[in-house]
């Protein structure tokens, strides 16, 4: 006989089957590694979602946006006291799911003004801390503009241009690149700035140092009143060019030739005997630099091998005294190359 009869071949299934499920549910529980649970910080009008273990970053991300903030509001000129989103992305899957947008590989960060979330990659995916000012204060600056302006439409131009502009110091190789840009006629329109996300990181890079260019424009020319008042209009109208005209009096398409001839006399050819005087002496000091190391690597092989030589024909003539010399000749070369 069949140690299940049959009447109680259901009776036997069942209890198979609720032997694997039992364990199923084990090996769930007790053979995997329990995934952390996020943690939440709540702090200065900040609402902070991270892993526990990026916990030091959240604290650097913190005084950041401390000391950040006010500067914000001081170039906004409207009250932005909503609560702030941040999520610190553990891994490059997570930081992908807070948007539909295409995120290029370079970035580090990006926000959703809609949501008044930013979202940061941990160190742990970027491997530093390198930029984190930059990155922090960039997507801070374009939740507060959104938050401060209502949902009104910004030109992509204005709304990179103030996050760069509060967010960083231009290093060299920055303005290196705006002046070939400039004296080569390969500036990009600040209406084509609305492609930024697609562009190489390089181009990517002039299209928001342009931005920025024309946000420090604004202040140069109109002061930060002109800044308010083009930021008040763009709220109230929703429209570029209405906000353009009621602020400054001409339309963005004067602005814009404006803009561009203030790059070209500032940045341009004329700034080599001032700041663009860097340009120039940076790369000659590097030059000079590399062909002096190349010069006392060229003496220290011509006079090694001046000495084997007369090693090679005097060897049994060398005393020990000058013998001694050499060595004292050769240390010197050696920390000289140092």
């Amino acid at each position: 006989m069949s140690p299940c009869p049959a009447v109680e071949d259901g009776r036997c299934w069942i209890g198979f089957r609720c032997w694997v499920s039992f364990i199923g549910v084990a090996f769930c529980l007790f053979g995997q590694p329990a995934a952390a649970e996020a943690a939440v910080r709540l702090i200065d009008g900040l609402r902070i979602s991270y892993d526990p273990q990026d916990a030091r970053y959240v604290d650097r991300t913190v005084s950041i946006i401390r000391a950040a903030r006010p500067q914000l509001h001081a170039n906004l000129g409207l009250s932005s006291a909503d609560t702030i989103h941040i999520h610190i992305a553990a891994t490059q899957e997570e930081f992908q799911t807070y948007t539909r947008s295409a995120i290029p590989d370079w970035g580090a960060g990006y926000a959703v003004p809609s949501r008044r979330l930013m979202v940061l990659k941990s160190p742990r995916i970027t491997g530093s801390f390198d930029n984190t000012y930059e990155v922090t204060v960039h997507e801070l600056a374009h939740v507060m503009l959104h938050s401060a302006l209502r949902g009104a439409d910004i030109p992509r131009w204005l709304d990179e241009g103030f996050a760069m502009y509060t967010a960083r110091e231009w290093g060299f190789w920055d303005r290196a690149a705006l002046f070939v840009a400039i004296i080569t006629d390969n500036l990009i329109p600040l209406s084509a700035v609305h492609a930024v996300n697609t562009f190489p990181e390089r181009r990517a890079q002039l299209a928001y140092q342009e931005s920025a260019l024309g946000v420090q424009y604004i202040l140069r020319q109109y002061g930060r009143d002109g800044l308010h008042a083009l930021l008040d209009r763009l709220r109230v109208t929703g429209s570029i060019d209405q906000a353009c005209y009621d602020a400054f009096g001409i339309s963005i398409v004067q602005f814009e030739r404006n803009w561009k001839n203030y790059l070209t006399q500032v940045y341009g050819w004329r700034m080599l005997p001032m700041e663009g005087l860097s340009l120039a002496i940076g790369p000659l000091f590097v030059i000079l630099c590399m062909l002096a190391y190349i010069q006392m690597r060229r003496r220290r092989r011509t006079v090694l091998a001046r000495w084997q030589q007369e090693e090679a024909e005097n060897w049994t003539t060398v005393g020990d005294d000058e013998w001694r010399q050499r060595q004292e000749a050769l240390t010197t070369l050696d920390e000289e190359e140092r």
